[in-house]
């Protein structure tokens, strides 16, 4: 009878220290409800889209350390992981990949170019993981149940533009130009929808690639075909290019970008000849009067020696707003998080104001005038549906 009572107590032990262990596990640094809420980043950080790649890195970590000195997510301490995607879809597929293998990422920001957003969508599906975008292809959104969008879409966006050439500047012969990227065509395909919609004509559309330095044939052509206004859907550098050659081969055709012109960088690449262009923006955080954006500018220019944009803005909000979604679902399961997400109506960024019904943030633009000296003028918000 005794040797039974030891096994009995031995076996007692033994499931103990296995009920012991697993609750320990549960509570790991690296995973229980003690330890680090582990937070991803896959964004530029070589190449020349650091210009971009920058922004973004500098919002979510500005973020991250603002939440961790208030003492963190639930009483967890937030963990930035970062990986560089750098300018092409294998970096950014490489970058996605290595953060999702790490041990219990809850989310992970992603990159802007919509190219790469469409590049590891079929692996955040998989993964199912919460995944916050900036790029503002209007089908980005198709079929991906885990991404969030932080700045808003194309159809909002281009389609604003072509409202604002045709309703404001009253040109009605509309000439396009866009990047041959998923963002640039995307771009396009919106902007014909909207010259349509309010009344105007398309007489000419152009592309050109990521890589050209020399756009004057392009500009020429637009010229020619009759274009009273060019709407260039790209990003900064060409942007830049094609403002300067427009002034220096005497066009002079009113200009309205995509929401990178309005970027430092931008600006300062393009020069003088950004005097007069138009721009549509997520919003200028650098003009909003209200307290809070006029507080964030002063701390980000003190963090990082430079001004701040719309994309930091959004990613730094984005972080924020995923703070809210884990708080108030009282858990880090991706699931219950991409649940809460969904629930976020009327949150009041730095630049726009989100409301994640239907997984896309923000859901109006400003139009700036770009001035080469002094801030930017903000002519009108535009509300496309």
């Amino acid at each position: 009878m005794k040797s039974k009572g030891i096994v009995r107590m031995s076996l007692l032990l033994l499931v103990l220290s296995f009920l012991l262990g697993l609750m320990g596990c549960g509570q790991s640094s690296s995973g229980g409800n003690k330890g680090p809420i582990r937070l991803g980043q896959a964004t530029a950080l070589t190449t020349e889209y650091t210009v971009v790649g920058q922004y973004l890195a500098n919002g979510v970590k500005m973020a991250v350390d603002e939440i961790n000195a208030s003492g963190g997510i639930m009483g967890r301490q937030i963990e930035l992981i970062r990986e560089d995607s750098a300018n092409t879809n294998p970096a950014a597929v490489n970058a996605v990949n290595k953060l999702i293998d790490a041990d219990h990422v809850v989310a992970i920001m992603g990159p802007d170019l919509s190219t790469q957003n469409f590049a590891v969508a079929p692996i955040v599906n998989k993964a199912k993981l919460p995944f916050f975008v900036e790029g503002t292809n209007a089908k980005l959104l198709d079929n991906n149940p885990w991404f969030f969008r932080l700045r808003p879409d194309d159809g909002i966006a281009a389609k604003s533009a072509a409202k604002f050439a045709i309703q404001s500047l009253k040109k009605t012969k509309i000439g396009i130009i866009h990047d041959s990227d998923e963002f640039g065509t995307g771009g396009r395909d919106n902007i014909i929808e909207g010259v349509k919609a309010f009344g105007g004509t398309v007489v000419h559309i152009e592309s050109y690639n990521s890589s050209d330095k020399d756009l004057s044939g392009q500009l020429t052509n637009l010229k020619k075909k009759g274009a009273e206004v060019i709407i260039d859907w790209g990003h900064p550098s060409q942007s830049a290019t094609l403002q300067r050659q427009n002034k220096a081969l005497g066009i002079n055709l009113p200009v309205i970008g995509s929401p990178g012109y309005s970027m430092p960088a931008t600006l300062q690449l393009a020069g003088e000849s950004t005097d007069g262009s138009y721009a549509v923006v997520d919003g200028i955080p650098t003009q909003n009067p209200d307290p809070k954006a006029k507080e964030w500018c002063k701390k980000y220019r003190d963090l990082f020696k430079a001004d701040p944009d719309f994309h930091a803005s959004a990613d730094y909000d984005g972080v924020y707003m995923l703070k809210m979604a884990i708080e108030k679902a009282g858990s880090t399961d991706p699931e219950v998080v991409r649940k809460a997400m969904l629930t976020i109506r009327d949150y009041q960024g730095i630049a726009n104001k989100f409301t994640f019904k239907d997984n896309n943030g923000p859901h109006s633009v400003v139009i700036v005038q770009l001035k080469k000296s002094g801030p930017m003028e903000v002519i009108q918000t535009v509300t496309v549906e």
